[in-house]
């Protein structure tokens, strides 16, 4: 089966030849029409990130008389195909085309423009032993930058029992921390001391799903009786760039999923080439290799998102954070909404297995 493809639920027809295809023996895929498209599986074109197809068969047939969204030319009923809007032309609208017209779904061309994209810019990933705040701990810290080396600190959690949950994949030990890392509280000193430089110099801290990552370090360093990262500069934990925020808010019609691997695929951003033992998805010198360059594409590709200054930027993500809280919630607000990039409180909790929650 191609790629992301799952198998269909019930019978139905084969786009490509219109016969008859089992329940479970096809290939199910989620056309540009948005409806779900069955193939026989030889007949199945490569899945798209998040099952998604192209292919012109998969379209649904226009049934009025329409304009061309690419050439502007006049579309008879039934002679051309619907597609669903680009971002930015009203969620859900509908455009005809002439099927020899319809372009492959793809980011937008990167632009040319000046912006904090193109100027320098630091990245910031970590590996801890589980997703709980307050919880658990880093193992690990990478920095990436676009002017100058990276830095990277394996971190000793100390002797009291933890453990790292089966789902994280960076795949960092506990016992190779202990036995190579560099203590908690100088290796929290240093890293926090390196990102403060960046955000006191107002250029933009590129942080991929930035209310995890930065509510961990600030709960870490408050641990181990350490200046938070906040008191450590003139404006607070800000200018933040987040790739993922910034991506839900350029193209948020998109299906498909907004795990790092899948952002940088849709983007052709590369992320780990395995090359070298930590050169893996979920390795936070990869995480933040990729994050710094997915940042920079994004800011090239949406010239209204990269022409922002760093301090609008950072407004402007809270903004669009709130708003799809809000969104998910159904209107209402909820805790961390208003104090992104962070998610409050921000608590030190006691050490609990992974079983207990």
């Amino acid at each position: 089966m191609p790629g992301s493809a799952r198998a269909n639920w019930r019978e139905a027809d084969c786009v490509r030849c219109a016969g008859a295809v089992a329940a479970g023996a096809g290939v199910l895929l989620w056309s540009r029409s948005g409806s779900w498209v069955t193939y026989h599986p030889e007949h199945a074109p490569e899945a798209e990130p998040g099952g998604m197809t192209s292919d012109v068969e998969a379209l649904r047939v226009n049934e009025w008389d329409g304009e061309c969204e690419v050439c502007g030319g006049p579309v008879a009923a039934r002679a051309g195909v619907l597609v669903l809007a680009p971002p930015g032309h009203g969620r859900g609208k509908w455009r005809v085309a002439h099927r020899e017209h319809v372009r492959e779904a793809a980011p937008p061309p990167r632009g040319g423009h000046n912006g904090w994209h193109r100027g320098p810019l630091m990245a910031f990933d970590i590996a801890t032993t589980g997703n709980r705040y307050g919880v658990d701990r880093m193992l690990g810290a990478a920095v990436r930058v676009t002017d100058g080396p990276g830095r990277w600190w394996l971190i000793d959690p100390g002797p009291e029992e933890v453990s790292v949950s089966p789902r994280k994949t960076h795949r960092i030990t506990v016992e190779e921390a202990r036995a190579e890392g560099v203590p908690a509280a100088r290796a929290l000193d240093e890293l926090a001391d390196v990102l403060a430089g960046r955000l006191s110099a107002e250029e933009p801290l590129v942080v991929w799903y930035a209310p995890f990552v930065l509510t961990t370090l600030e709960a870490e360093l408050r641990r181990h009786g350490l200046a938070s990262l906040a008191d450590r500069t003139p404006h607070g934990v800000s200018p933040v760039c987040d790739p993922l925020v910034l991506d839900r808010h350029a193209d948020p019609d998109r299906r498909g999923g907004r795990s790092l691997e899948a952002v940088t695929e849709w983007y052709g951003v590369p992320h780990g080439s395995h090359r070298a033992p930590y050169d893996h998805p979920g390795d936070p010198r990869c995480d933040a290799e990729a994050a710094l360059a997915l940042a920079s594409v994004v800011g090239a590709c949406f010239p209204g998102v990269g022409r922002l200054s760093g301090p609008v930027l950072h407004a402007k993500q809270t903004r669009w954070h709130r708003d799809r809280q809000g969104q998910i919630r159904g209107g209402k607000s909820g805790a961390g909404v208003e104090t992104w990039p962070l998610d409050q409180p921000v608590e030190v909790l006691p050490w609990r297995d992974h079983d207990a929650g």
